[in-house]
């Protein structure tokens, strides 16, 4: 028989067990406070969102009066606490256990594109935008990240993807954030902005005419994934623009506005090839051969005759999980498929010196061995990646052959192609070209006073749907 205990007692052990609970709660708390409050463990990079953290916010009296200081203070707080990628990578694994990251469709952002005028040339020379330039504090590294929106149910059964011949992938996939994901592979969501693509319009014509009699000026835009590698159907139902459309309208009002600027469209060139692996699964951008698809597009507008693909030292650097692992709420499916990361040398030489932040000189290679670096930073094996102002000298040529790359980071996987087709490349990341204080963010500086014979734009089509980028490109030509 079970023995009975005095209700005193009884009430004794109950507030015994709650001053414990107390004890250990206040406890932990007073732990965790302490830990989060050392400076030295608390991160400044986020690998897994493939980003700068917050920095502390300056004091002012007028940020401290208007609030904006303490909110500064405990964003900070929040967003470089010790052990946030451990964290980070704890509730994905909760999440995978509980099956939240299944084949599920979730809410994206709610955005939607412009509607893409067609059968009629829309910008005149005089509709250029006053877009203005990024600030100065622009961080160098990419962030990308997008939170993702309540969940919703969908009928599309889980499994593979479905694959036809043509490479397309043609059922509807899941959505995180403004990124789609179907099986092991994401999408980022494109929307055509008609103001902005305006503002490109505008802005290439306004670079040509500042270099004409001095140099060509060759426009290249490429597609993303999602306008290459979707099926046109599976695009409308996510409200994705359709980016061969967009890129249409851009080029024939840039060739309408100005005969001299030489547009190279690779659209057509890609679908044709989407089968192959031109775009990494986990990650926004293309691959080396899509960007040697599009170097062959650029030598017929220029009249060169490229190199063979087999002629390059291929290299290959497996186990990357791109942007599209952050931004999709880290979906297990992308992390368990990573993608290899294959960059070409160029023949002529490996060498190419960039400019930090600090306007220090370095030495680098074109295409760096990237084999120990972080499973998500091997796309910065080409071109040293985004810099502010780099340069590659051909030491077999002597013909005074030049061109300046302007570019984001899809360029970065061009860059290597070009070198055995010009004595001297200048590459200029128009995000951070104005703090190189050498050419005054002047492009035309830069091509005056080196020779330079050819300027290339290359940009991903999302460049062109963005106003501050388009503003920045334009300054440099004012």
């Amino acid at each position: 028989m079970r023995k009975i205990q005095p209700p005193k007692k009884r009430k004794k052990i109950h507030k015994t067990y709650l001053y414990l609970k107390k004890q250990v709660f206040f406890t932990v708390f007073f732990i965790i406070a302490i830990i989060g409050l050392i400076l030295p463990l608390r991160p400044k990079t986020s690998t897994i969102e493939k980003r700068t953290l917050t920095t502390f916010p300056k004091f002012t009296l007028s940020s401290f009066l208007n609030g904006d200081f303490l909110t500064g203070v405990s964003t900070w707080y929040s967003d470089t606490f010790p052990f946030r990628e451990a964290l980070l990578n704890a509730n994905s694994a909760v999440k995978n256990l509980y099956g939240i990251q299944g084949e599920q469709i979730v809410h994206n952002s709610g955005q939607s594109g412009d509607e893409i005028p067609t059968g009629g040339i829309m910008v005149t020379p005089e509709s250029e935008s006053d877009s203005q330039p990024a600030s100065d504090s622009e961080s160098q590294s990419p962030s990308g990240s997008n939170e993702t929106s309540q969940e919703q149910t969908s009928d599309t059964e889980t499994g593979e993807s479905e694959t036809f011949e043509d490479g397309a992938i043609h059922d509807v996939p899941e959505a995180s954030g403004d990124v789609y994901v179907t099986g092991d592979t994401a999408f980022g969501i494109y929307y055509f902005n008609l103001e902005a693509a305006n503002e490109y319009i505008t802005m290439i014509d306004k670079a040509q005419k500042r270099l004409d009699g001095v140099a060509n000026v060759y426009d290249i835009l490429v597609p993303t994934s999602v306008g290459i590698c979707l099926d046109e159907k599976v695009q409308e139902q996510i409200n994705s623009s359709n980016q061969n459309d967009a890129i249409n309208y851009v080029f024939d009002n840039i060739n309408n506005l100005n005969s001299k600027v030489q547009t190279v469209k690779v659209y057509d060139t890609l679908i044709n090839h989407n089968s192959e692996y031109i775009y990494f699964r986990t990650d926004h951008h293309w691959t080396a051969l899509g960007a040697y698809y599009t170097y062959e597009e650029f030598c017929k507008a220029k009249g060169l005759i490229p190199t063979p693909l087999t002629d390059f030292q291929k290299v290959e650097y497996p186990n990357f999980v791109g942007t599209y692992y952050a931004s999709s709420n880290q979906v297990q499916a992308l992390k368990d498929n990573p993608d290899t990361v294959i960059a070409y040398i160029p023949q002529s030489t490996n060498d190419m010196f960039f400019i930090d932040e600090n306007l220090q000189t370095i030495q680098w290679r074109i295409v760096n061995d990237v084999s120990g670096y972080d499973t998500g930073a091997k796309y910065s094996t080409f071109a040293a990646a985004d810099q502010m102002y780099a340069q590659i000298d051909n030491p077999t040529l002597s013909d005074g052959s030049s061109c300046v790359v302007i570019k984001e980071s899809f360029g970065n996987a061009f860059i290597p192609f070009l070198v055995d087709h010009y004595e001297h490349i200048y590459i200029v990341d128009y995000r951070y070209f104005k703090n190189y204080p050498k050419y005054n963010n002047s492009i035309y500086q830069l091509v005056t006073e080196n020779n330079v014979s050819d300027v290339i734009f290359i940009n991903n089509v999302a460049a062109m749907s963005n106003s501050v980028q388009v503003g920045q490109m334009s300054a440099m030509f004012d």
